[in-house]
């Protein structure tokens, strides 16, 4: 299996912010699927492309030109500085984190009868984690607009 480096604020691995659709399938490849949302109600418009094997999804939206803005991972293939947070709890998520220094988060938690969800969003390096009933779902990040 090949193994991901997640870089806050800058992209993954080779993979830059801010890069052409073109620029990031030459890297990545050909996607799965290849989506376009159009809300216009908000005026939001994105084109994220899906990984499947790879367990990766790219937004490229209109507000940023059409380049890369951010990145969805779910699989354990991916890593912050050789931290591997996936298959860990929000305790060992929390510990392995400080080592990151990816600053304060913001913490949002819903519990219902048999399902939880928590989310960490470190808002100085635009990382968030989703947590399910204490399992590490997915990870999202992208640029930070000064």
């Amino acid at each position: 299996m090949h193994h991901y480096n997640i870089k806050p604020k800058e992209g993954l691995g080779d993979v830059k912010f801010l890069s052409t659709v073109d620029e990031f399938i030459s890297m990545i490849g050909q996607p799965d699927d290849d989506e376009l949302i159009q809300e216009k109600i908000s005026n939001y418009n994105s084109r994220i492309l899906h990984y499947d094997s790879l367990e990766l999804s790219a937004s490229f939206d209109e507000e940023n030109n059409w380049k890369l803005s951010s990145i969805t991972v779910n699989s354990d293939a991916f890593h912050i500085n050789d931290i591997y947070l996936f298959n860990c709890s929000k305790i060992e998520f929390l510990k392995k984190i400080e080592t990151l220094d990816l600053g304060t988060y913001e913490i949002d938690v819903y519990n219902e009868e048999e399902y939880s969800s928590t989310t960490y969003y470190f808002k100085l390096n635009n990382i968030s984690f989703w947590f399910e009933n204490d399992a590490l779902q997915k990870i999202q990040w992208g640029i930070t607009h000064v």
